[in-house]
This record gives structure tokens, sequence and C-alpha cells, in this order.
């Protein structure tokens, strides 16, 4: 099957789906807590009961888990349903993104190993109440910028997929965390490149009085480079402004000055040229340079409950592969996931034609994403694992991976080994006051 009739081989199995949009988007914000979840998920299970209702999420943490421990995997005891590998992967395509098809086909022992599924997300009254409150005030530029809202997601009934992508970007990961983070870039003929820093970040979108005391900036990170021998050191700082394009400075050792790097956004090659600027957490940026749109809802195979690749004994050379990740560290379930399209708009030039985001109804993550070239040929592939921390409360990702499927090469990135080096609450570590040029010098010549 062609590239293209792979991706067209899948409009049937989306066209099945619109009926889900059509009911979502007749609700209104009485639903939200009611039919509704109160992030805008259909809180009813399905008809054969693949899928639960949900409940409230897992918001307990494992008996015995206290915060600093390494992650123990909740559902260890949970038992594979079958597997999809390239033998009846046509069995399972209408479950399945173009995207994925592919991957299973080009790649000999590639597998997806399927469990029951557990709806384990949530997150707290107080994100509840702002998602219902932003009913009524979130708003929009024409570029995608948000302009009112905050706290909660913007548009839990979201009427058009600019809505949706603004969900994603206004996710809760976090008011202040403080990650050590490893990234993997996969090398032809084998083995990986590795590099490990500190992460931190700030969520001003998420203080209670938020357009009071940061009206510029929604989001703020900050990286700070502890291997290779070559990088130790280098810094870069990202601030995510609600109405414009990313603002990023680094800071080089050798010089011990801090630059303006204006080139680090949208899509701006990086890691080998395996993965853009824009295509990290999934996707990240203002997103003006695409149209978007909802195709529908659909029932997909996706990562998820992932804090198996967080437990104790897991090392980097236990995941990383040559072509992909090892698959027996990976989970997927059955979830409904909203199907948003972004085509590039018309006089701006850009790498990915097309990106097709896959979108969990109770997060609005997207798990998967199909990236097409400028001949509308599927390119690269992407998948985010994600799991439950019910002491932010909130889900996050344990992993994600960006494949290159003519290159036959991969990022895996947001790698966190022995897992105790991820505090998702780390307001006594990291201050507001850390993500500015000024204080980025400081940071590094310490």
């Amino acid at each position: 099957m062609s590239k293209r009739n792979m991706w067209m081989g899948g409009v049937t199995a989306f066209a099945l789906t619109l009926s889900y949009a059509g009911s979502a988007l007749a609700a209104d914000a009485s639903d939200l807590g009611n039919s509704l979840t109160p992030v805008g998920a259909e809180r009813a299970g399905n008809a054969d009961g693949t899928i639960p209702a949900w409940n409230g999420g897992d918001m307990t943490p494992t008996a015995g888990w206290k915060k600093g421990d390494p992650r123990v995997d909740p559902y260890a005891g949970d038992q594979k349903l079958f597997s999809i590998d390239a033998s009846n992967v046509d069995q399972y395509a209408d479950k399945l993104s173009p995207g994925q098809i592919k991957i299973i086909k080009r790649y000999a022992g590639y597998r997806m190993d399927v469990y029951p599924t557990r709806r384990s997300c949530g997150y707290s009254q107080a994100i509840y109440d702002a998602t219902k409150a932003n009913t009524s005030r979130a708003k929009l530029s024409d570029r995608g910028g948000i302009l009112d809202g905050f706290g909660g997601f913007l548009f839990p009934i979201p009427e058009n997929g600019l809505q949706a992508i603004a969900n994603y970007r206004t996710g809760f990961n976090g008011l202040y965390t403080h990650l050590k983070v490893s990234s993997t870039i996969s090398q032809t003929g084998g083995g990986f490149l590795l590099n490990t820093g500190i992460i931190d970040t700030y969520a001003p979108y998420y203080e209670l009085n938020a357009r009071e005391i940061d009206n510029r900036y929604m989001t703020k990170f900050i990286y700070k480079a502890t291997a290779p021998a070559a990088s130790v050191g280098g810094i870069i700082m990202t601030l995510q402004p609600y109405n414009d394009s990313n603002e990023s400075w680094g800071y080089i050792p050798g010089l011990r000055r801090v630059k303006k790097a204006p080139t680090a956004n949208y899509d701006t090659p990086g890691q080998d040229d395996i993965r853009t600027f824009d295509q990290t957490y999934m996707y990240n940026g203002l997103p003006d340079r695409y149209d978007w749109k909802i195709i529908g809802k659909k029932e997909l195979y996706v990562p998820y409950n992932a804090s198996r690749l967080r437990t104790e004994n897991l090392d980097i050379s236990n995941l990383i592969q040559d072509k992909f990740p090892n698959r027996d560290l990976a989970r997927y379930e059955l979830h409904r996931v909203w199907i948003v399209e972004g085509t590039a708009k018309a006089g701006w030039r850009n790498t990915f034609s097309k990106r097709v985001f896959f979108m969990d109804e109770d997060t609005w993550t997207p798990l998967v994403a199909d990236l097409y070239d400028t001949k509308d040929q599927l390119w690269r592939f992407q998948e985010n694992h994600t799991f439950m921390a019910p002491e932010m409360p909130g889900c996050v990702s344990a992993a994600d991976f960006y494949h290159d499927l003519n290159a036959d090469r991969y990022v895996a990135d947001n790698l966190i080994v022995k897992s105790a080096d991820a505090n998702y609450s780390a307001g006594d570590v990291v201050k507001s006051d850390m993500f500015t040029p000024d204080a980025m010098r400081r940071y590094g010549l310490r």
C-alpha cells in the first residue's frame, strides 16, 4: 500500500467517529462534571465495555510510595490482552493511526502490547473550577494566541481545531518542576548519543492570579547540560508568551555570555535534523503557521499508564534499541482520542505540510502524531507515553519518541532513569525569578 493510500485507508474509520464530535460540540458548560468529565471528555465508557467510564482518575499514590521515591507501576498485575505486530496489524487497522501502521510494517520486531484500559488521569478541583470558568472567558487571537483565560483547560468543549490545540498548549504539567533528564539520538548502524541535563519549569498560567503575576508569559523553561563533556554548563532558556512566538536565550560557558536565540523556534532543525524545535513535547509554540481543524473522534490504541518507564531498575541501555525503543517496556490501551489536523498555511514555508494529532480525551495531550512532508507523504511519527502522578495531581510524560521513518533513526526525550530525579511539585527548589537572562548568566557561572 502506498503512503498516500495508507492515509486514505484510515479516512473511513475516521468518518465513523464524527458522531462523537457532533455530540461533544452540541454540549455546553452545564454538561461538565455530568455527562462530560470536568475537562470535557465523555464520562461514560464505550458500548462494548473495552473503555470504562471515568471515575475521577487514580488520585491515590501506590501504597508505600512517597515523593522522591522511584515510581512503582500501580498496574504491574495487569495481564496483557494481545499484541499487534506485522502479522496481524491489518486486523486492528481501524484503531491505529497511519503512522502506527507504517512503523509496525517497516521494522521487524516492532509490536504494541495492549493492556486493559484504565482512565487514570485526573486533576485538582482548582483546575476543574478554572476550566469551567474558562468556558465564558477564554479567547484566542487570530494567531491562536491566548487573550484571556488561565488556570485550567481553555476550551473543554472546543468548537474548532485551534481551540483543541490551545487546550494542549495550556495543559497542566506542574506549577514548578525540577527534572534530571536524558535525551538520546539513535545512530545509523546502532548505538546512540546521550545528552543529560537539568530542566526547571514554571507555569505562571496556573497561578490563581495568573494575569496579575505575568500577563506576557504563560510558561518558562530552562535547561542546563550536564553531559556530554563538550556540552557541560551550556544553558538554554525558553519563555512561551501568551500571544507571540517562543523567545529563547542561550548561555555559552566558554564566552560566559547570554545571547538571544531567535532561530530556536518553529521548524528550525535540531538533534541531527531528526526533530524540529516545534516537535519538542509533541508540539510547542504559537500555532499560527497552520490551519487547524477537528477531524472527529475515534477509539485508538495509544501509549498510556507508562510508569514502568520510571521504575527503579530501568536503565537507558534497557530502553533504547537500534530502530525503536524496547517493546517489552511499552504499554498500550484503547482510549478515545480527538483527531486534530494542522495543514501548513499558504505562503508559509514549512518542513511539514500536515500534522495529525491524536489527543487523549481525558488530558488533551497528543499521544500519537503523524507528520507529512511537502509531497504529502507520511514522514515522521511521534509517541508520548504518559502516566498519572497523583502528588500533582496530573498526567505527565514518562518518555516521548520521535521517529524519522525515512532516515530510520529516532530521538528519545524526557527520559528520567531511576525516577527519583523527577520532582513535579518543586516550589521549594524552583523560584519564579530564575527565568531571566541575568539569572541565567548567574546560573551558568555556578
